[in-house]
Protein backbone atom coordinates (compact mmCIF):
# COMPACT_ATOMS: atom_id res chain seq x y z
CA UNK A 1 0.00 0.00 0.00
CA UNK A 2 1.58 3.33 -1.03
CA UNK A 3 2.01 5.84 1.80
CA UNK A 4 -0.07 8.96 1.21
CA UNK A 5 2.02 11.91 0.09
CA UNK A 6 1.32 15.08 2.08
CA UNK A 7 1.48 18.47 0.37
CA UNK A 8 0.69 22.04 1.39
CA UNK A 9 -0.01 23.15 -2.19
CA UNK A 10 -1.23 21.32 -5.29
CA UNK A 11 0.49 21.59 -8.65
CA UNK A 12 -1.40 22.10 -11.90
CA UNK A 13 -1.08 18.38 -12.60
CA UNK A 14 -2.35 17.51 -9.13
CA UNK A 15 -5.39 19.76 -9.62
CA UNK A 16 -6.27 18.08 -12.92
CA UNK A 17 -5.82 14.64 -11.35
CA UNK A 18 -8.02 15.49 -8.37
CA UNK A 19 -10.76 16.78 -10.66
CA UNK A 20 -10.61 13.59 -12.75
CA UNK A 21 -10.78 11.49 -9.57
CA UNK A 22 -13.78 13.47 -8.28
CA UNK A 23 -15.54 13.09 -11.64
CA UNK A 24 -14.99 9.32 -11.63
CA UNK A 25 -16.34 8.96 -8.09
CA UNK A 26 -19.30 11.22 -8.82
CA UNK A 27 -20.21 9.25 -11.93
CA UNK A 28 -20.09 6.02 -9.90
CA UNK A 29 -21.80 7.21 -6.72
CA UNK A 30 -24.22 9.87 -8.06
CA UNK A 31 -22.96 12.30 -5.42
CA UNK A 32 -19.87 14.45 -5.18
CA UNK A 33 -17.24 13.18 -2.70
CA UNK A 34 -15.90 16.67 -1.96
CA UNK A 35 -17.63 19.80 -0.74
CA UNK A 36 -18.33 23.07 -2.47
CA UNK A 37 -15.65 24.85 -0.42
CA UNK A 38 -12.91 22.38 -1.39
CA UNK A 39 -13.74 22.48 -5.08
CA UNK A 40 -13.97 26.29 -5.11
CA UNK A 41 -10.46 26.67 -3.70
CA UNK A 42 -8.94 23.82 -5.72
CA UNK A 43 -7.99 25.92 -8.82
CA UNK A 44 -5.50 27.95 -6.77
CA UNK A 45 -3.84 24.86 -5.35
CA UNK A 46 -5.80 25.01 -2.10
CA UNK A 47 -5.94 27.38 0.87
CA UNK A 48 -3.10 28.10 3.24
CA UNK A 49 -3.07 25.87 6.34
CA UNK A 50 -4.52 22.98 4.35
CA UNK A 51 -2.93 19.55 3.94
CA UNK A 52 -3.49 17.59 0.74
CA UNK A 53 -3.00 13.81 0.89
CA UNK A 54 -2.46 11.96 -2.39
CA UNK A 55 -2.15 8.25 -3.15
CA UNK A 56 -0.83 7.29 -6.59
CA UNK A 57 -0.49 3.87 -8.18
CA UNK A 58 0.41 5.09 -11.64
CA UNK A 59 -2.67 7.35 -11.52
CA UNK A 60 -4.19 9.23 -8.61
CA UNK A 61 -6.42 6.75 -6.79
CA UNK A 62 -6.92 8.54 -3.46
CA UNK A 63 -7.13 12.12 -2.25
CA UNK A 64 -7.93 13.72 1.10
CA UNK A 65 -8.32 17.36 2.07
CA UNK A 66 -7.52 18.42 5.65
CA UNK A 67 -8.45 21.88 6.93
CA UNK A 68 -6.72 22.69 10.22
CA UNK A 69 -7.91 26.28 10.61
CA UNK A 70 -10.88 25.73 12.97
CA UNK A 71 -9.57 26.16 16.51
CA UNK A 72 -13.04 25.79 18.06
CA UNK A 73 -14.48 22.54 16.70
CA UNK A 74 -11.27 20.96 15.40
CA UNK A 75 -9.89 20.07 11.99
CA UNK A 76 -12.16 18.79 9.22
CA UNK A 77 -11.46 16.42 6.35
CA UNK A 78 -12.98 14.85 3.25
CA UNK A 79 -11.61 12.11 1.06
CA UNK A 80 -12.24 10.23 -2.17
CA UNK A 81 -11.03 6.87 -3.51
CA UNK A 82 -11.27 5.92 -7.17
CA UNK A 83 -14.09 3.39 -7.75
CA UNK A 84 -11.65 0.93 -9.36
CA UNK A 85 -9.33 1.04 -6.33
CA UNK A 86 -11.81 0.59 -3.50
CA UNK A 87 -11.57 -2.27 -1.03
CA UNK A 88 -7.76 -2.14 -1.08
CA UNK A 89 -7.15 -0.18 2.12
CA UNK A 90 -6.57 3.20 0.45
CA UNK A 91 -9.37 4.90 2.38
CA UNK A 92 -8.04 3.56 5.68
CA UNK A 93 -4.51 4.70 4.83
CA UNK A 94 -5.80 8.19 4.05
CA UNK A 95 -7.76 8.45 7.31
CA UNK A 96 -4.85 7.18 9.39
CA UNK A 97 -2.59 9.80 7.81
CA UNK A 98 -5.25 12.46 8.38
CA UNK A 99 -5.21 11.61 12.08
CA UNK A 100 -1.41 11.89 12.15
CA UNK A 101 -1.59 15.29 10.42
CA UNK A 102 -4.31 16.69 12.72
CA UNK A 103 -2.57 19.16 15.07
CA UNK A 104 -4.69 18.77 18.23
CA UNK A 105 -6.13 15.29 17.70
CA UNK A 106 -9.70 16.49 17.02
CA UNK A 107 -10.90 15.52 13.56
CA UNK A 108 -14.27 15.87 11.83
CA UNK A 109 -14.61 13.57 8.81
CA UNK A 110 -17.33 14.17 6.21
CA UNK A 111 -18.93 11.32 4.26
CA UNK A 112 -21.11 12.53 1.39
CA UNK A 113 -24.03 10.27 0.64
CA UNK A 114 -23.85 8.25 3.90
CA UNK A 115 -22.57 5.08 2.25
CA UNK A 116 -22.26 1.87 4.29
CA UNK A 117 -18.57 1.61 3.36
CA UNK A 118 -17.85 5.08 4.76
CA UNK A 119 -19.72 4.29 7.96
CA UNK A 120 -17.84 1.01 8.40
CA UNK A 121 -14.48 2.73 7.91
CA UNK A 122 -15.31 5.56 10.32
CA UNK A 123 -16.56 3.15 12.98
CA UNK A 124 -13.54 0.87 12.61
CA UNK A 125 -11.22 3.83 13.21
CA UNK A 126 -13.03 5.04 16.32
CA UNK A 127 -15.19 7.83 14.90
CA UNK A 128 -18.70 8.58 16.09
CA UNK A 129 -21.45 10.39 14.20
CA UNK A 130 -21.59 14.12 15.00
CA UNK A 131 -23.93 15.72 12.41
CA UNK A 132 -26.25 14.74 9.59
CA UNK A 133 -26.85 17.09 6.69
CA UNK A 134 -29.95 16.43 4.60
CA UNK A 135 -30.24 17.16 0.93
CA UNK A 136 -33.89 18.03 0.27
CA UNK A 137 -35.55 18.37 -3.15
CA UNK A 138 -38.74 19.87 -4.50
CA UNK A 139 -40.25 20.10 -7.99
CA UNK A 140 -40.85 23.62 -9.26
CA UNK A 141 -43.90 22.68 -11.30
CA UNK A 142 -46.58 23.87 -8.85
CA UNK A 143 -47.72 27.39 -7.98
CA UNK A 144 -45.74 29.06 -5.21
CA UNK A 145 -47.12 31.39 -2.52
CA UNK A 146 -47.51 35.07 -3.38
CA UNK A 147 -44.90 37.30 -1.72
CA UNK A 148 -46.33 40.13 0.39
CA UNK A 149 -43.60 42.29 1.96
CA UNK A 150 -44.42 43.76 5.38
CA UNK A 151 -44.36 47.51 5.93
CA UNK A 152 -40.86 48.95 6.17
CA UNK A 153 -39.23 46.06 4.29
CA UNK A 154 -37.66 46.14 0.84
CA UNK A 155 -35.86 43.43 -1.13
CA UNK A 156 -33.32 43.97 -3.89
CA UNK A 157 -30.62 41.96 -5.63
CA UNK A 158 -26.93 41.93 -4.77
CA UNK A 159 -24.62 44.53 -6.34
CA UNK A 160 -21.05 43.32 -6.98
CA UNK A 161 -18.45 45.75 -5.67
CA UNK A 162 -20.93 47.35 -3.25
CA UNK A 163 -22.55 44.76 -0.99
CA UNK A 164 -19.72 42.38 -0.06
CA UNK A 165 -18.80 43.94 3.29
CA UNK A 166 -22.35 44.35 4.63
CA UNK A 167 -23.32 40.88 3.44
CA UNK A 168 -20.26 39.26 5.05
CA UNK A 169 -20.99 40.95 8.38
CA UNK A 170 -24.60 39.76 8.31
CA UNK A 171 -23.60 36.25 7.25
CA UNK A 172 -21.22 35.99 10.19
CA UNK A 173 -23.86 37.23 12.64
CA UNK A 174 -26.43 34.82 11.27
CA UNK A 175 -24.06 31.85 11.40
CA UNK A 176 -21.99 32.76 14.46
CA UNK A 177 -22.34 29.22 15.85
CA UNK A 178 -22.10 27.38 12.53
CA UNK A 179 -18.82 25.47 11.97
CA UNK A 180 -18.83 25.87 8.17
CA UNK A 181 -20.75 29.02 7.20
CA UNK A 182 -19.68 31.37 9.99
CA UNK A 183 -16.47 33.34 10.37
CA UNK A 184 -16.14 34.16 6.68
CA UNK A 185 -13.78 36.80 5.33
CA UNK A 186 -14.42 38.91 2.25
CA UNK A 187 -12.32 36.44 0.28
CA UNK A 188 -15.00 33.75 0.62
CA UNK A 189 -17.57 35.75 -1.32
CA UNK A 190 -14.98 37.10 -3.76
CA UNK A 191 -13.94 33.55 -4.67
CA UNK A 192 -17.57 32.69 -5.38
CA UNK A 193 -18.12 35.84 -7.42
CA UNK A 194 -15.41 34.60 -9.79
CA UNK A 195 -17.23 31.31 -10.41
CA UNK A 196 -19.21 30.91 -13.67
CA UNK A 197 -22.36 29.99 -11.74
CA UNK A 198 -22.42 33.22 -9.70
CA UNK A 199 -25.46 35.31 -10.63
CA UNK A 200 -26.26 38.47 -8.63
CA UNK A 201 -29.76 38.43 -10.13
CA UNK A 202 -30.46 35.38 -7.97
CA UNK A 203 -28.94 36.85 -4.78
CA UNK A 204 -31.63 38.65 -2.74
CA UNK A 205 -31.01 41.12 0.11
CA UNK A 206 -33.78 42.12 2.54
CA UNK A 207 -33.77 45.50 4.30
CA UNK A 208 -35.93 46.68 7.17
CA UNK A 209 -35.85 50.47 7.43
CA UNK A 210 -32.64 50.55 5.36
CA UNK A 211 -30.86 47.97 7.55
CA UNK A 212 -29.74 44.66 5.99
CA UNK A 213 -31.56 41.94 7.94
CA UNK A 214 -31.63 38.87 5.69
CA UNK A 215 -30.63 37.31 2.41
CA UNK A 216 -31.34 34.40 0.10
CA UNK A 217 -28.51 33.40 -2.23
CA UNK A 218 -29.64 30.99 -4.95
CA UNK A 219 -27.58 28.96 -7.38
CA UNK A 220 -28.16 27.04 -10.61
CA UNK A 221 -26.35 23.75 -11.26
CA UNK A 222 -25.86 22.34 -14.72
CA UNK A 223 -26.63 25.55 -16.62
CA UNK A 224 -25.21 24.97 -20.11
CA UNK A 225 -24.86 28.74 -20.58
CA UNK A 226 -22.16 28.84 -17.89
CA UNK A 227 -20.48 25.48 -18.64
CA UNK A 228 -20.83 24.76 -14.96
CA UNK A 229 -18.21 22.55 -13.38
CA UNK A 230 -18.74 22.58 -9.70
CA UNK A 231 -18.49 20.15 -6.96
CA UNK A 232 -21.07 20.83 -1.12
CA UNK A 233 -21.08 22.75 2.89
CA UNK A 234 -21.19 21.36 2.98
CA UNK A 235 -21.14 19.27 0.60
CA UNK A 236 -22.96 19.80 -2.76
CA UNK A 237 -22.47 19.48 -6.19
CA UNK A 238 -24.09 18.26 -9.28
CA UNK A 239 -21.99 18.46 -12.40
CA UNK A 240 -23.57 15.14 -13.41
CA UNK A 241 -27.18 16.33 -13.20
CA UNK A 242 -29.08 15.48 -16.39
CA UNK A 243 -30.87 18.84 -16.36
CA UNK A 244 -30.29 22.22 -14.72
CA UNK A 245 -31.27 22.28 -11.05
CA UNK A 246 -31.78 25.27 -8.76
CA UNK A 247 -30.45 25.46 -5.23
CA UNK A 248 -31.36 27.33 -2.09
CA UNK A 249 -27.66 27.99 -1.58
CA UNK A 250 -27.66 30.06 1.63
CA UNK A 251 -30.41 31.78 3.61
CA UNK A 252 -29.29 34.01 6.47
CA UNK A 253 -31.39 36.00 8.94
CA UNK A 254 -30.15 38.59 11.44
CA UNK A 255 -30.57 37.05 14.93
CA UNK A 256 -32.66 40.09 15.94
CA UNK A 257 -35.15 39.20 13.17
CA UNK A 258 -35.67 35.57 14.14
CA UNK A 259 -39.30 34.53 14.54
CA UNK A 260 -40.75 37.30 12.37
CA UNK A 261 -41.38 35.19 9.27
CA UNK A 262 -38.45 36.51 7.23
CA UNK A 263 -37.02 33.05 6.52
CA UNK A 264 -40.11 31.67 4.74
CA UNK A 265 -40.58 34.97 2.89
CA UNK A 266 -37.01 35.00 1.54
CA UNK A 267 -37.21 31.31 0.71
CA UNK A 268 -40.31 31.93 -1.40
CA UNK A 269 -38.70 34.90 -3.19
CA UNK A 270 -35.76 32.74 -4.21
CA UNK A 271 -37.94 29.83 -5.25
CA UNK A 272 -40.07 32.08 -7.45
CA UNK A 273 -36.91 33.39 -9.11
CA UNK A 274 -35.65 29.86 -9.83
CA UNK A 275 -39.08 28.87 -11.14
CA UNK A 276 -39.10 31.93 -13.43
CA UNK A 277 -35.94 30.59 -15.04
CA UNK A 278 -37.81 27.48 -16.11
CA UNK A 279 -35.97 25.12 -13.75
CA UNK A 280 -37.85 21.89 -13.04
CA UNK A 281 -36.43 21.21 -9.59
CA UNK A 282 -34.68 22.81 -6.61
CA UNK A 283 -32.43 21.37 -3.89
CA UNK A 284 -31.16 22.59 -0.54
CA UNK A 285 -29.04 21.37 2.36
CA UNK A 286 -30.12 21.57 5.99
CA UNK A 287 -28.90 20.10 9.27
CA UNK A 288 -31.10 17.22 10.39
CA UNK A 289 -31.27 18.80 13.85
CA UNK A 290 -32.59 22.13 12.55
CA UNK A 291 -36.17 21.01 12.98
CA UNK A 292 -37.69 24.48 12.52
CA UNK A 293 -36.07 24.88 9.09
CA UNK A 294 -36.95 21.31 8.11
CA UNK A 295 -40.63 21.96 8.93
CA UNK A 296 -40.63 25.16 6.86
CA UNK A 297 -39.12 23.37 3.88
CA UNK A 298 -41.49 20.42 4.19
CA UNK A 299 -44.48 22.78 4.23
CA UNK A 300 -43.20 24.31 1.01
CA UNK A 301 -43.02 20.85 -0.58
CA UNK A 302 -39.43 19.71 -0.02
CA UNK A 303 -38.62 16.12 0.92
CA UNK A 304 -35.36 14.45 1.92
CA UNK A 305 -33.36 12.95 -0.97
CA UNK A 306 -29.99 12.00 0.60
CA UNK A 307 -27.83 12.50 3.68
CA UNK A 308 -24.25 13.62 4.31
CA UNK A 309 -22.71 12.61 7.63
CA UNK A 310 -20.02 14.23 9.73
CA UNK A 311 -18.07 11.83 11.96
CA UNK A 312 -15.88 12.95 14.85
CA UNK A 313 -12.90 11.52 16.68
CA UNK A 314 -10.90 13.00 19.51
CA UNK A 315 -7.59 11.32 20.34
CA UNK A 316 -6.78 10.70 23.98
Amino acid sequence: MPTPEVRRHLSARDIDDVRALVDAAHASDATSPLSDHVMLHLPGGGDADVRHLLVRTGQLVGYAHLDVTDQVTGSSAELVVHPSARGQGIGRALVEELLRQTPDGRLRLWAHGKTPAAERLATALGFTQLRSLWQMRMPLTSALPVVDLPDGMTVRTFVVGQDEKDWTELNNRAFADHPDQGGWSLREIEVREAEPWFDPAGFFLAYRDDRLVGFHWTKVHGDPATHLRHSHEGTDEHQHEHHPVGEVYVIGIDPAEQGRGLGPLLTTIGLRHLQSRGLPEVILYVDEGNTNAVRIYERLGFSRASTDVCFHRQLA
